[in-house]
């Protein structure tokens, strides 16, 4: 009987030590009050290059498209090319736009990452929850000497956390840093490190 008064108690007491550290929303700390970080501005030519690269390829595939069975007379060709470039500098507006807008931060206990400029998306990932941390690049991205950062996060099969535009040796310290605070929050589990891959 005594000792299910004492487990009683103690419950009680746990309940009342959980209740004096509620914090109140006045003390909450919001997104907004970390410092964020911008990626690399080498990434941001990275973007324009594959806009024009890629802009290119297209404009001229529809060129010789409409150009070749010469069923189009001239202003009709000439309208439907205008508005294929206007459409392909609006895209690459909204790239750049969508590049400069992504940034970071490592705090104590998670890394936190935003992107979005009409909608603005913030990801927060707890150390604790890290499973494994991977670095890759493409052809663009090693002429720039840039790679891009994926976190995935315990039962993921995606990265949550996709971070390009970080300088290679900025990005490998950062990586080692990310699985030494998850071996921190984790002692017990296993942190994974994928080697570096080259992506196209």
């Amino acid at each position: 009987m005594d000792s299910n008064e004492n487990i009683s108690n103690e419950a009680d007491s746990i309940d009342e030590q959980a209740c004096r550290d509620v914090i109140v929303p006045s003390q909450w700390q919001g997104f907004d009050q970390v410092v964020l970080q911008p990626i690399d501005k080498r990434h941001y030519t990275q973007v324009l290059c594959e806009s024009l690269l890629f802009g290119s390829i297209g404009f001229i595939a529809l060129s010789l498209i409409l150009i070749l069975p010469r069923e189009l007379d001239l202003l009709q060709l000439l309208a439907i090319l205008t508005g294929a470039v206007l459409l392909l500098t609006l895209i690459s507006y909204l790239r750049d736009r969508h590049a400069k807008s992504i940034c970071y931060a490592t705090c104590e206990h998670e890394l936190l990452m935003q992107k979005g400029f009409w909608w603005v998306k913030r990801t927060s990932l707890p150390y604790s929850r890290l499973q494994h941390v991977s670095l890759s690049h493409g052809p663009l991205e090693r002429h720039f000497s840039l790679s891009t950062l994926k976190c995935f996060s315990a039962g993921s099969g995606s990265a949550e956390i996709e971070l390009p535009g970080i300088e290679q040796q900025t990005a490998e310290h950062l990586r080692q840093h990310l699985l030494a605070q998850a071996a921190q929050a984790n002692p017990q589990s296993k942190i994974q490190s994928e080697e570096l891959s080259d992506e196209s």
